[in-house]
């Protein structure tokens, strides 16, 4: 719960946008990254300016713009950490958190927010042993995600960060071939010759906490990476480690520069842990788990609707979970069901739902078996009791619990008729009978 925004001195709003600002504010601090002990007074220190920020937008009745580093690439740890080189449901489930937000804010100033996505993906992926190629599909497949779902989420083109000659249009070939010349000129005209990563790391807190992040990811990724061997000993690996993490901390603050630069208005987010004092912390993802940003882990929805994320090796090694494909790639995890002397379930998930609402396909791997007979508790033939909406209002997926609350109705589930066919069982794929 968010204390009651409280303006100090340094706040330079008027009467009649106050009651506005701290709306928007309180709103966005809803999505906070709590982790450290003293975040709650860290984040009231950093209140003032950004009400003041907020209120440049409030002014001039334009929508409250944002801008947040994020999204780079999946994880140089395929082989625990996540699914595969591509967006999945956990990048699904955070642009969607992020529009949320946006739409939240729509709801107390009519003009309403924008997030605009900065990548750093060509900033860091060569220290990571991540293909420039790799990098610019994971950014085409998270644009089509979000054009049509996530109205409020934008992003930025390199161009918009630092000079360079590039065409109008880039297609794979020659964003690749330009992504050296990306680095270099961010470098060139937003580094800083004879930065003392040391020092910063020792005298500044921003910079400190977010070194102990970048540590903290490369300490598990580095080791499928540059494993320790006879040449590499424990000691020179966190030696390496900690090489890697400053010449991120090193590029990073050339990137934070062509941000501040060129996004001068918009209000900072990051996804690292914070003072408070320049940025605002968010969490990517509803989780109570660490795991808050989605290329860095897989998502699993539990049985109650909730979701949780962690490791994907971490839900493979749990039996009570079992691994969802959409579009034929890895995509998520769920809870297994187990109903009254039915262990064996078909695992109907949010994706496979929206291919029934005609929305999407997405294929579930999983156990089960055509219904022998009617539902005990409803009567219909079309599944079994364990998966019975009408017993077990949870396991509806959510458009479906939406229809159910909007018409305060659990029986709106019925006008749902879904045919299992025996080869769609073969795969676990459900389909929607017109």
């Amino acid at each position: 719960m968010i204390r009651p925004l409280k303006l100090g001195h340094g706040s330079h709003l008027e009467d009649d946008s106050v009651a506005t600002c701290a709306k928007i504010l309180s709103i966005i601090y809803n999505y906070r990254l709590t982790k450290a002990a003293d975040a709650h007074d860290r984040w009231v220190e950093g209140t003032p300016k950004f009400l003041d920020i907020i209120n440049h937008f409030v002014k001039a009745g334009k929508p409250v713009q944002m801008c947040m580093p994020a999204f780079p690439f999946k994880s140089a740890n395929k082989v625990y950490k996540v699914l595969g080189n591509l967006p999945d449901k956990a990048e699904e489930e955070a642009l969607g958190y992020m529009n949320t937000m946006c739409a939240a804010i729509g709801s107390v100033y009519k003009p309403g927010a924008k997030m605009l996505i900065v990548s750093d993906g060509l900033v860091y992926n060569d220290l990571l042993t991540i293909p420039d190629r790799e990098v610019w599909a994971y950014g085409q497949t998270l644009r089509s995600m979000s054009a049509s779902r996530f109205p409020h989420i934008e992003f930025s083109r390199l161009r918009q960060l630092v000079s360079i000659d590039l065409p109008e249009q880039l297609d794979e070939v020659t964003y690749v071939a330009n992504a050296t010349n990306f680095r270099r000129a961010l470098l060139t005209q937003f580094g800083k010759d004879g930065l003392d990563i040391h020092k910063l790391v020792a005298e500044n807190e921003d910079t400190r906490l977010t070194f102990c992040g970048h540590s903290r990811f490369l300490t598990n990724d580095l080791r499928y990476i540059f494993p320790k061997s006879e040449s590499r000993g424990s000691n020179q690996y966190k030696r390496d480690v900690k090489f890697i993490a400053r010449e991120m901390i090193r590029r990073g603050f050339a990137f934070a520069a062509a941000i501040k630069k060129n996004f001068p208005t918009h209000l900072r987010l990051s996804i690292h842990q914070s003072t408070g004092e320049h940025k605002i912390s968010v969490s990517l993802l509803p989780t109570k788990t660490s795991y808050t940003t989605p290329w860095m882990c897989a998502i699993a929805y539990l049985a109650d609707g909730t979701l949780t994320s962690a490791p994907k090796g971490d839900f493979e090694a749990d039996p009570k979970f079992q691994l969802v494909y959409e579009h034929r790639r890895p995509s998520h995890f769920v809870e297994r069901t187990v109903g009254i002397g039915e262990a064996r379930v078909i695992a109907l998930t949010e994706a496979t739902a929206d291919g029934l609402s005609g929305k999407a396909n997405g294929d579930v791997i999983g156990e089960g078996k055509k219904p022998t007979g009617p539902c005990p508790h409803c009567g219909k033939s079309t599944h079994e009791e364990a998966r019975c909406f009408d017993k077990y209002p949870h396991l509806a997926p959510k458009w479906v619990r939406e229809r159910m609350a909007s018409s305060k109705d659990v029986n709106a589930v019925n006008t749902l008729k879904v045919e299992v066919t025996e080869t769609n069982l073969e795969y676990g794929v459900v389909e929607r009978v017109t």
